[in-house]
């Protein structure tokens, strides 16, 4: 394996390990927001990180019932975009663990809560690259990403086929 391979694959293991630090102690959603964008401001300005990688995907829109299924999912894909890329890349299942969801849940955060909280990571110009997986287009929050990628400049990827180690 080549030395930039082997680097690129350290970086993106220490991204999903420096998403779950910075986020750990976080009690309000306000201070998930502030820790993800200070980490990937520290990526930027620190590191000279010139790129960062998004995935989006329909998580929700499907029914609770799904949410278990559409989390493994949006995992894989994450896991496929790291190998795939150079840069650091990062997704919703890097910030909220299982533990993290169930405390800011029981805070009793809404939906319109999430919705404003991706619309500010995700508007700052930190986060470069914007991967859509299949069906993104049936999930309310996803396609709020996709528009905001849209406005603010942000590359565009699109999984427009099925990955068999993906979608099982």
């Amino acid at each position: 394996m080549k030395f930039s391979k082997v680097c690129a694959k350290i970086g993106q293991e220490k991204m999903h390990e420096q998403v779950r630090v910075a986020v750990k102690e976080s009690g309000t959603l306000d201070e998930v927001r502030d820790n993800i964008l200070n980490l990937l401001k520290h990526m930027v300005d620190a590191e000279g990180v010139t790129q960062i990688g998004y995935v989006a995907a329909i998580i929700t829109s499907d029914g609770p019932e799904k949410i278990p299924q559409n989390l493994e999912r949006l995992q894989r894909y994450t896991e496929h975009v790291r190998k795939t890329q150079s840069y650091p890349v990062f997704s919703a299942t890097d910030v909220f663990t299982d533990e993290l969801f169930e405390r800011l849940f029981a805070a009793g955060f809404k939906n319109e809560d999430w919705t404003v909280f991706w619309r500010e990571v995700l508007g700052e110009a930190y986060v470069t690259d914007m991967f859509m997986t299949p069906r993104w287009e049936e999930s309310k929050g996803a396609s709020d990403e996709y528009q905001i990628a849209k406005r603010t400049g942000k590359t565009l990827h699109y999984f427009n086929y099925q990955i068999d180690s993906i979608e099982r």
